[in-house]
């Protein structure tokens, strides 16, 4: 039977997943993040789908997914979190006018206070199982991407894989000059090319900024909106299978 638990890593509310035996301790940490609205049950159901895909899965790997630190309820989402605020109908007239530009370069109020509690958080779960990064994959789905992407290069992680689903470029300066120090990593990235939430042409700008200073990206295109396709998530499993 799947062990599920709700533990706190630096404050952030985590569920916590896995089918190891208490006698046992995990080899692999898989953080994933969920976006803006949405908690830490929306992407839940990805580590039931993945174990069952392969044993190998299901005998190594410990999945966290935390909640996002800001409460969405006084903006009539009752049980939705953010990392950061968005203004949703300023990046709606963003699509209309296919201009970008603010998108990408912003950073965005709040970013930096989350990405510094889920460095710390990611630290604290490392610690308690025992894990260093290279047993580590950082992944998460539209905003949760975003601050999956700052965490690798502005804290300076170096994860087994960074998994980006639906996400964008962001802090383009601090983002570039971080990557430019970074050593890389490999990048697991998808996008719909008819995205209507987070537009394509950012994506491929994040593919083309982490590959020019070294990152070993795989990059998927598909067509379809806002989400995470079964396709990258089987893909996700091989890679995680690989221990």
């Amino acid at each position: 039977m799947p062990n599920q638990s709700i533990q706190n890593f630096a404050g952030l509310e985590c569920l916590v997943f896995d089918t190891i035996p208490a006698d046992r301790a995990p080899t692999q940490l898989v953080v994933i993040c969920h976006g803006f609205g949405a908690s830490k049950d929306d992407l839940a159901t990805f580590a039931p789908y993945l174990m069952q895909a392969d044993a190998a899965i299901a005998d190594s790997c410990r999945f966290v997914f935390p909640n996002a630190p800001m409460d969405l309820t006084s903006l009539g989402m009752p049980g939705g979190r953010a990392w950061w605020e968005i203004n949703m109908s300023r990046l709606a007239q963003m699509h209309q006018t296919k201009n970008y530009e603010e998108l990408t370069t912003m950073t965005p109020p709040g970013l930096l206070e989350a990405s510094e509690q889920l460095a710390t958080a990611v630290r604290e779960m490392q610690q308690a199982y025992g894990l260093d990064d290279a047993a580590t994959t950082l992944a998460g789905f539209s905003q949760g991407a975003m601050i999956s992407t700052d965490l690798v290069l502005r804290h300076g992680f170096t994860p087994r894989q960074l998994c980006v689903f639906s996400g964008s470029i962001l802090c383009r300066d601090d983002w570039t000059a971080f990557a430019a120090k970074h050593p890389g990593c490999p990048v697991l990235q998808s996008h719909g090319t008819v995205d209507m939430v987070l537009p394509f042409e950012p994506a491929e700008g994040l593919r083309d900024m982490l590959q020019d200073n070294g990152f070993d990206v795989t990059f998927h295109s598909f067509y379809d909106g806002h989400t995470v396709p079964v396709e990258i998530l089987n893909e996700v499993g091989v890679r995680l299978a690989k221990v």
